[in-house]
């Protein structure tokens, strides 16, 4: 495990964005008022705050599965009809902040496009890209992880992170999460003190202990 203060995650969103495509969720600005709407989301660039809210308005499945997709292209001349195949290699991306009910989601998504025959065009991006989930620790009554059995306080994902006060961990779940985190090793700090894990521990049995009084448990 390791950790980074939530002041300096401008600084790691720069990192990664420098290297590859992020995306993670942003509030929009209700025109008029300046203040916080509804959380998508968005490409990260400099001046991109990350949005506190617990989710988003479309799950993160559209960076995998998006609503309409072009899939051949066709070239008519005369009686002959030419076939086109579309399909390119997906650039590297990171989708930071996905809540665990989203995560799960992908486990579905997988079970049905990566059998035999496999969407080739899921395929391609869900291997080029990476899922950094969070932690949910203040949810709502509306939530229903509990009645599908997610654990919204250990989301699964390439790496797992959880913002406990003003610091946020983060532990790697798959392969592809040990490069992740071993890539931006020079901003982490090592968390695998029993301090350290306490605090991670201790915010999950209060989240639990919440979702335990919601409708849906």
């Amino acid at each position: 495990m390791v950790k980074i203060p939530v002041a300096k995650l401008n600084s790691l969103f720069a990192v990664i964005a420098a290297k590859e495509a992020l995306y993670l969720p942003v509030d929009s600005i209700v025109r008029g008022t300046g203040c916080a709407g509804q959380s998508s989301y968005q490409r990260w660039k400099p001046g991109v705050e990350m949005s506190k809210a617990l989710n988003t308005t479309r799950s993160a499945k559209d960076f995998f599965f998006p609503q309409t997709e072009n899939i051949v292209d066709f070239k008519m001349k005369g009686k002959n009809i030419d076939v086109i195949d579309t399909r390119t290699e997906t650039d590297d991306f990171v989708v930071f902040g996905v809540r665990a009910c989203d995560v799960a989601s992908f486990e579905i998504l997988d079970r049905v496009f990566l059998a035999n025959p496999v969407d080739t065009f899921y395929k391609n991006r869900r291997e080029h890209g990476l899922i950094v989930s969070m932690a949910c620790s203040r949810p709502e009554a509306t939530c229903f992880c509990p009645l599908f059995g997610i654990d919204a306080t250990a989301p699964k994902g390439d790496v797992a992170g959880w913002t406990v006060g003003e610091e946020v961990f983060f532990t790697a779940q798959t392969e592809k999460g040990k490069q992740f985190l071993a890539d931006v090793a020079e901003l982490m700090t090592p968390a695998d003190d029993e301090a350290s894990r306490n605090a991670v521990e201790k915010q999950q049995k209060e989240t639990r202990s919440i979702l335990d009084r919601l409708p849906f448990a």
